[in-house]
């Protein structure tokens, strides 16, 4: 499984402290300073004593007297702005001191969460190997919660909580040895044989709801819209329980009694995946690619009503059994893969619409189910509407607009 490593090591957390130990030698701005006020003073004084050749008497003296005095007062001057320059350069030592202590004690404590983070994780990671089935749904709820509060290793929870569904899994519970062959062994034996029979049963069983709740997890904080019969779905973004990017690898899984209705995901991946009594998708936003190429769909339907395709959809050899596979109302914006899908149980696409001129970035192909293609509308016909919350933002179009096309039986079949 995947696992959760902390952003930041030790050997940055060293690098700060060895930074925030190295500090400037100040004591040489001292000597700078006083070398500075003694040449000051020293050439002032030269400079005014020059002036007084050529005096006698008690004019030189008192001249030479005012030129020394006038000298002390540079020196003076000048030691005052050494001071203050020795005073600034301890002032910004200061501060210099303060960043690097804050810095250091920021990525202390980051390298400390992201500590607790793993260990939390691999604690989590473990209880999902457990032999009962307390231990792995704690393991599940514990690792739902680490995803809720830590955005940054949202992904990295979801693929293992998807790793773990994509385990081997049989759709049915073990079948228990036959009457008649338990009457031929001996009373002993019969009796350990019927209780390893319970025991795989209810272990079996145990597993199917550690399935469904590892499932729910993913329903719970990918579900954006409330259903309702006349409103529009509305999108709910300020919800923090919902998690939003996210991409699920499903791929080969069995998968029980699964429904997404109402989910949004950046990306799925169901190819080849198995679902065993059915997969409701209705009003499901797929945001990117969604593959469900050679996905079996058993006992139940593969239910697509109102889904919304954005960029490919992808149902290469997906078997949708003998019940119909329903698409009535869904948007494709992309791509399309369903010409070579299983469809015993025949297919819906009533009010089924594509758009008409759409990114051919991924290759500008649409393959629908024989017998059934895109039309324009008629001049009086105007797009129907769905309950997706992603229309809420499409203008309405006039009748006849040629901006989708609508999904159609052919008229030789019709």
């Amino acid at each position: 499984m995947t696992g959760i490593t902390a952003t930041s090591g030790p050997g940055r957390l060293e690098v700060l402290q060895q930074q925030a130990n190295v500090r400037p030698i100040s004591w040489w701005w001292t000597v700078l300073g006083a070398a500075v006020v003694t040449a000051a003073i020293s050439i002032s004084m030269w400079a005014l004593l020059a002036q007084t050749h050529g005096l006698r008497g008690e004019a030189e003296a008192k001249a030479r007297l005012d030129a020394i005095k006038t000298a002390l007062t540079v020196g003076a001057g000048t030691g005052g702005a050494a001071a203050l320059l020795v005073s600034l350069r301890r002032q910004w030592l200061s501060e210099h001191e303060q960043v690097h202590r804050e810095a250091v004690a920021a990525v202390a404590q980051h390298d400390a969460t992201e500590r607790r983070i793993t260990e939390l994780y691999t604690a989590a990671a473990n209880q999902l190997g457990g032999e009962t089935a307390p231990v792995r749904l704690a393991g599940m709820y514990a690792l739902e919660r680490l995803a809720q509060d830590h955005v940054a290793h949202r992904q990295t929870i979801v693929n293992v909580i998807c790793s773990y569904l994509r385990m081997p899994l049989s759709a049915s519970p073990p079948s228990a040895t036959p009457e008649t062959e338990l009457s031929q062994l001996p009373q002993r034996e019969r009796a350990s044989r019927a209780a390893q029979d319970a025991a795989a049963a209810a272990s079996w069983e145990q597993e199917r709801v550690v399935r469904i709740t590892a499932q729910r997890i993913l329903t719970r904080h990918l579900f954006i819209a409330d259903r309702d019969p006349v409103e529009p779905l509305a999108p709910t973004p300020d919800d923090t329980s919902f998690w939003p990017d996210i991409e699920l690898d499903l791929s080969g899984a069995t998968l029980l009694y699964f429904d997404f209705t109402g989910i949004r995901a950046k990306r799925v991946d169901f190819s080849n995946a198995r679902f065993a009594d059915g997969g409701n998708f209705a009003h499901a936003d797929f945001m990117g690619f969604a593959d469900f190429r050679g996905a079996q769909f058993e006992n139940k339907s593969g239910h697509f009503y109102g889904a919304w395709f954005e960029r490919q959809a992808v149902f290469s050899k997906a078997d949708f059994g003998n019940e119909q596979a329903v698409f009535d109302g869904a948007t494709f914006v992309g791509n399309v893969f369903l010409d070579d899908a299983e469809l015993s149980g025949g297919v819906s696409f009533e009010g089924v619409r594509a758009l008409a001129e759409f990114n051919a970035r991924h290759g500008q192909i649409r393959r629908w189910p024989p017998d059934w293609i895109e039309r324009a509308l008629a001049p009086d016909e105007q797009i129907p509407r769905p309950a997706h919350a992603r229309w809420a933002g499409i203008p309405e179009l006039p009748p006849g607009d040629s901006t989708w096309t609508l999904v159609a039986r052919s008229p030789s079949t019709a």
